[in-house]
């Protein structure tokens, strides 16, 4: 199982990357220094590069809105087929490779991200986590109809719809209603 992680202060000091390891052309780790408290990066996998930056960008805006620290914020992407991903508010953050292809684009993740972050900081519920959430999405400059449309899909998968692990997600056909009527009151057409 390959793993890649990734501080996303980092992401603007790519040219200054010192390439510390390179085995059989597979796993590459890279670092950058830790400079007045920047989060350091980390990548093993090398591969996905330019696909972790742009999920990094994302969980970057919303981490920034929600006015919590960037400098503790680390991601992990870990090579699996399994739908999992966690988030803390210390500011670890880790997914799996299945998790973030289910969610197709980088903005869904980041929907997930926001619908996770909300849920920690202000142990909101239902509607009220939805639609605080989806004010912190729309603050960062995310279309929520994406949020919408990760949603229903995972409505419809049962693995993810039964999970334990993922009780703050809007699954039920009232929430996604509620969640719907939000999205239309902001005069996005659905």
């Amino acid at each position: 199982m390959y793993e890649r992680s990734i501080g996303l202060s980092g992401l603007s000091e790519w040219h200054s990357l010192d390439r510390r390891a390179l085995i059989g052309g597979v796993a590459l780790a890279l670092a950058t220094p830790c400079l007045s408290g920047e989060a350091h990066a980390h990548i093993s996998f090398c591969q996905s590069g330019p696909n972790d930056a742009r999920l990094m960008k994302v969980i970057d805006r919303i981490w920034r809105e929600q006015n919590l620290p960037p400098e503790r914020l680390e991601l992990r992407v870990i090579n699996s087929v399994a739908l999992r991903a966690e988030v803390t508010l210390s500011g670890k953050v880790w997914m799996t490779t299945g998790f973030v292809a289910f969610c197709d684009t980088e903005a869904q993740a980041g929907a997930w991200f926001c619908q996770t972050v909300v849920a920690l900081r202000t142990k909101a519920a239902g509607v009220t986590l939805d639609r605080d959430a989806l004010a912190v999405l729309l603050a960062t400059g995310y279309d929520p109809r994406l949020a919408l449309k990760l949603w229903t899909r995972w409505a419809k998968t049962k693995n993810l719809r039964n999970s334990s692990r993922f009780t703050d997600i809007p699954t039920t056909p009232v929430r996604l209603q509620a969640l719907r009527s939000e999205i239309e009151k902001l005069g996005y057409l659905i």
